[in-house]
């Protein structure tokens, strides 16, 4: 069942379409025109240490983990985001079906058998297969505001449907769940005073720990997620690779680029050595093609990770980080706290023999622009 007349329900959808749009045109020939625009956004919330956080991610986006967890949720993020679709569309063919056939006649087959907003378990279960392919705080953040609105727009639905038809609709409330079949959990309390500034406050304080508990498990999936990545770390610089090398391989790449003479004076001249400067490199398998880096010129294509490859033909990332807050951060905590890369130099080693075959200046920004993006 449901009203079709709650006119302020599209913008309940603008807390979160914004979020949605990035993953969409993140893989659209519109890319660059959307971030164009968006990424003043991001930026700006990189300027205080109040907010920069919020455009960081909590999952690994492009790096592979030792982490079967990790690695599953990476491989069903399409699947519960389409099987979302697909829920919602059955909804609203059955909704409009009922609107131009029996009109006036209340929605209570087939899903709606079962629960009363069923629509809205549709848009729950897109949202997850979003948060998991686009994992930033931001879209934690919204998600949960996004769920919050629509639990008090399903109660207004259902008051005036309860106004409309009666003891009928009366009866329909108590033998469905709301967004679950109510065999799965039997009855659910009413937890907010009828009205009043008491109702208001249990709403904000609600909502403030919703958020909060979100976030906090948002911080602990993103240590869980680092530990479980391959790194390594010194005061001033992290190391990530997005691919699984061994700690050994790391250093021994990263040794390897910083003892070329001309890749030790392009660090020095940006400040490595010097106290309070934090740095990040990555290593990344020779033939790996990764945009959300700065690296080579990427004109076309998106992500090319193949299984195999040679381990000791790599190439090395550096680049100076700008973290947020007013204390250094050392170790991880550069990743964690990172808001800017400014690229310094991409240096490719051969391992087994020993050999850096040579290094060049990438790119300023990624193929996108100016715009943060995803640091592990």
């Amino acid at each position: 069942m449901n009203d079709k007349h709650a006119w302020w329900k599209p913008a309940v959808w603008l807390v979160y379409i914004v979020i949605v749009f990035e993953i969409l045109f993140m893989i659209s020939p519109f890319a660059l025109y959307y971030y164009s625009a968006y990424a003043h956004f991001l930026n700006f919330l990189g300027r205080s240490p109040a907010t920069a956080w919020l455009d960081q991610f909590f999952l690994p986006h492009f790096s592979q983990t030792s982490s079967p967890a990790l690695a599953a949720l990476g491989e069903i993020d399409e699947a519960i985001f389409f099987g979302g679709v697909a829920l919602f569309l059955v909804g609203f063919v059955q909704i409009y079906f009922t609107k131009f056939f029996r009109r006036g006649q209340p929605v209570t087959g087939l899903l709606y058998r079962w629960i009363r907003h069923p629509q809205y378990l549709a848009v729950t279960i897109i949202g997850i297969g979003v948060m998991l392919h686009w994992p930033r705080f931001l879209v934690l953040a919204g998600y949960v505001t996004m769920l919050f609105l629509y639990y008090f727009l399903a109660r207004h639905e259902e008051r005036r449907c309860l106004a409309r038809y009666g003891v009928s609709y009366q009866d329909y409330l108590g033998r469905t769940g709301m967004f679950f079949p109510r065999s799965w959990f039997g009855w659910a309390p009413s937890w907010l005073p009828e009205r009043g500034a008491a109702r208001a406050l249990a709403v904000v304080a609600a909502y403030g720990l919703l958020v909060g508990a979100a976030v906090a498990g948002g911080f602990w999936l993103q240590d869980y997620s680092l530990r479980h990545v391959a790194n390594y770390a010194t005061q001033d610089l992290a190391v990530l690779s997005p691919a699984q090398l061994d700690t050994a391989r790391l250093e021994h790449a990263v040794q390897m680029a910083l003892a070329d003479p001309a890749v030790a004076q392009q660090m020095a001249a940006h400040g490595y050595g010097l106290s309070d400067n934090e740095f990040l490199a990555y290593v990344v398998p020779m033939d790996w093609r990764l945009p959300d880096l700065p690296m080579e010129a990427q004109p076309t294509g998106g992500h090319y990770t193949p299984r195999d490859f040679d381990p000791n033909r790599l190439k090395v990332l550096f680049t100076r980080v700008q973290v947020y807050g007013y204390d250094a951060a050392d170790g991880l905590d550069i990743v964690k706290r990172g808001v800017k890369r400014q690229p310094i130099a991409l240096v490719k080693v051969d391992l087994g023999n020993h050999l850096v075959l040579g290094w060049e200046t990438p790119p300023a920004t990624v193929r996108w622009g100016d715009v943060p993006t995803p640091y592990f």
